[in-house]
């Protein structure tokens, strides 16, 4: 028996509701159309970037002990030692490179958690080539920075003065290029490339995760405190 055909309306409907469907799947993908290694990389990085931030977050006191500690030891090796300097791109590159001299010490506490991280990440892989080339570019960078010998800063000040302050010392020059290629903040989660794979479970880990970041980035910007009083210690102009 053939089945009697369907109203205009009711067909109008289905047509409306299979559009929308459609729309809804092509602007918002979902962790059901992700493939099973997506889920389970995005999963795993997840995982291993809370335990990142946490540890960096535990290790906050001892990290601003060591920004402390290198304070101090400036203050007590070489004070004044930069006084009637100039202001410069010499004296501005010395400035960087005591930048990078604190951020080797904040970090020095998070070493094994830093190794734990990119033991991990250095390992997934994801379809999407660009979330997989960001990852791993990100724990290069973290692992490397992780491992920077620190400068001689006091050293490198006063080989600048015995110069008469015409020609920065080349470990100076050459701490700096290598600190920055590979500066890079703790934690690092590129939201909008793991959404694809992300299930909604993993998102109160992530939000977690983000406001530990925000207390780390709140202690690097207390650390500028620290960094005017060795400058001034040292008599340098940046």
């Amino acid at each position: 028996m053939t089945a009697p055909p369907r109203s205009p309306a009711i067909l109008a409907a289905t047509l409306a509701l299979a559009l929308a469907l459609a729309l809804a799947l092509a602007a918002a993908p979902t962790p059901a159309l992700a493939g099973s290694g997506d889920l389970a990389a995005t999963r795993a990085y997840i995982q291993a970037d809370y335990a990142l931030v946490h540890a960096a977050r535990v290790n906050l006191a001892t990290s601003e002990a060591e920004l402390q500690s290198l304070r101090r030891q400036i203050a007590a090796e070489c004070p004044g030692a930069a006084a009637g300097s100039p202001q410069d791109t010499d004296s501005e590159q010395l400035s960087n490179e005591l930048v990078g001299a604190m951020t080797l010490a904040a970090i020095r506490p998070d070493v094994q958690a830093v190794a734990r991280f990119v033991r991990t990440a250095r390992g997934l892989r994801w379809s999407n080539r660009a979330l997989t080339r960001k990852v791993s570019t990100y724990a290069a960078r973290l692992q490397t920075l992780s491992a920077l010998p620190a400068p001689n800063i006091c050293a490198d000040v006063r080989a600048w003065t015995a110069s008469q302050y015409r020609t920065l010392p080349a470990s100076a020059v050459g701490f700096d290029s290598r600190y920055y290629r590979v500066e890079v903040a703790v934690g690092e989660v590129p939201a909008a490339l793991l959404a694809p794979s992300e299930l909604p479970s993993e998102r109160g880990v992530l939000a977690h995760a983000q406001r530990i970041e925000g207390q780390l980035t709140e202690a690097e910007a207390n650390a500028v405190y620290t960094w005017g009083h060795i400058m001034k210690s040292l008599g340098l102009n940046p």
